[in-house]
């Protein structure tokens, strides 16, 4: 009979710790024809259905008690915080999205302190989805800037005080968090404010305070639940890639040695993604990167998208044939590659948004007009989305752009894109008479090697 007594109690004991456990977002959101919400974290992502009445709810296996991102569309997303057994519900309007949400249950204060905290970042300088907004932080002078952060930082700590939030842990970590927003906006000063006052060249003072190479990058708890030290320690990551040009160490190089004075696997899994570029057709040493890759991410998502781009590199070697296109023209149907057979055809991958492609335009018509009348054909693929088609064709009309111009049918997605394994724009390729790879990652129209090498082909 005691047996039996202590097996009850030992299957009652698990069973209270299973549904101690239980994690449940349940909620609404309100004026929306999506069909889903995606919940974000590290190393962790989840589609949850959206019911015709914009209701939702699902049990979670969260890896970690932090922060995650709840995304609606790409332009409507804000954190929220978890923890294994809350039950947390939200209600609120697509139309909008963050003032409007009202969380109850168990990880409400949270989450409800969160709403007040960016309410009154929002209160100073605006809606921080818009860049112009987020300059506004930077425009002041350093001492003024200096000051307005302080202040700032002591606002939210005065609002987590006011809170009344009992959860110990959550306390101590959004503490590191403010001082750490504070610190990265410090961080990003310099550029910001000489981007403001159009002076690329701006350096701070040699009292300015920020946050040396040096800085820890090791703080896993404050990593899962603070974005400005992903953030923050990102930024270091990448500065030490590539701040300081080395003869000796590549970029690639540099970031591994840091990554190995890391000890903990999720902080080098997130860092290492800032290295993927590394991966590209100008590599000397693809499999060494992609080894180096593999090694640090523990990223199942991560590790299936740069295997597949490594296996797409090595196939674009030259005398490969060209992956293909068939787009739409801007001058009605549609143009193929192959229906350029016979020419030399030189690609403009680019976009309305992208800086660095509008800076190369006036080169890219220069060149245009040299070769005109020989055998090559300039083709322009702007993978701007859908919803931008018509920006598209008045930025076409306004810069008076020739040669043939194309628009891509699913923008990052599309398949010429992708099989040329594009992840940075603008991106430009030469492409031989019979469809084959001259250069996969050709030189840019304002390069001198981009004549050298149309000299070499014969052109």
């Amino acid at each position: 009979m005691k047996k039996i007594v202590v097996w009850l109690w030992l299957i009652g004991f698990i069973s209270c710790q299973e549904k101690e456990i239980t994690t449940i977002f349940s909620g609404t959101i309100k004026g929306t024809d999506a069909q889903e919400i995606e919940l974000e974290g590290i190393n962790f992502s989840k589609k949850i259905p959206l019911q015709a009445n914009g209701t939702f709810s699902d049990t979670l296996d969260l890896p970690y008690d932090g922060m995650y991102y709840l995304v609606l569309t790409d332009e409507k997303s804000f954190y929220v915080y978890l923890e294994k057994g809350f039950q947390l519900q939200l209600e609120t309007y697509a139309d909008d999205f963050i003032n409007s949400m009202k969380y109850s249950g168990l990880g409400q204060d949270e989450n409800k302190y969160l709403i007040e905290k960016n309410k009154l970042i929002e209160s100073k300088y605006g809606d921080q989805s818009n860049f112009e907004n987020v300059l506004k932080i930077y425009t002041d002078e350093e001492q003024v800037f200096l000051e307005n952060i302080e202040n700032l930082k002591k606002s939210m700590l005065d609002k987590l005080a006011a809170s009344q939030i009992k959860n110990e842990k959550f306390i101590k970590n959004e503490k590191k968090e403010i001082e750490i927003l504070a610190l990265k906006y410090q961080e990003q000063y310099a550029p910001y404010h000489g981007y403001a006052i159009n002076n690329r060249e701006f350096k701070t003072s040699a009292t300015f305070p920020k946050a040396g190479d040096d800085y820890t990058m090791n703080d896993e708890e404050t990593f899962k639940h603070s974005y400005s030290y992903r953030t923050l320690i990102g930024g270091i990551f990448q500065r030490i890639m590539y701040g300081t040009p080395s003869e000796e160490k590549t970029p690639f190089d540099k970031g591994m040695e840091k990554l190995n004075t890391i000890s903990s696997p999720i902080i080098r899994s997130e860092l290492i993604k800032n290295m993927a570029y590394e991966m590209n057709l100008t590599a000397k040493n693809l499999d060494v990167i992609y080894n180096g890759l593999m090694k640090h991410s523990i990223d199942t998502a991560f590790n299936k998208e740069t295997t597949q781009k490594y296996e797409t590199l090595k196939k674009l070697v030259k005398g490969s044939p060209s992956p293909t296109f068939n787009y739409e023209n801007i001058k009605g149907g549609k143009t193929s590659l192959e229906s350029l057979k016979g020419k030399f055809v030189y690609i403009d991958v680019w976009a309305t948004w992208c800086g660095p492609c509008i800076g190369e335009i006036p080169a890219l018509k220069a060149i245009e007009k040299e070769y005109h009348g020989k055998n090559i054909e300039f083709v322009s693929i702007s993978i701007d989305a859908q919803k931008d088609q018509e920006k598209w064709k008045k930025m076409v009309a306004e810069k008076e752009l020739k040669g043939i111009q194309l628009f891509a049918d699913n923008d990052w997605k599309s398949d010429f894109v992708k099989n040329y394994a594009i992840d940075g724009i603008p991106r430009f390729i030469l492409i031989d008479t019979e469809g084959k790879i001259v250069n996969a990652d050709a030189p840019r129209p304002s390069e001198e090697k981009l004549k050298e090498l149309l000299k070499e082909v014969g052109l």
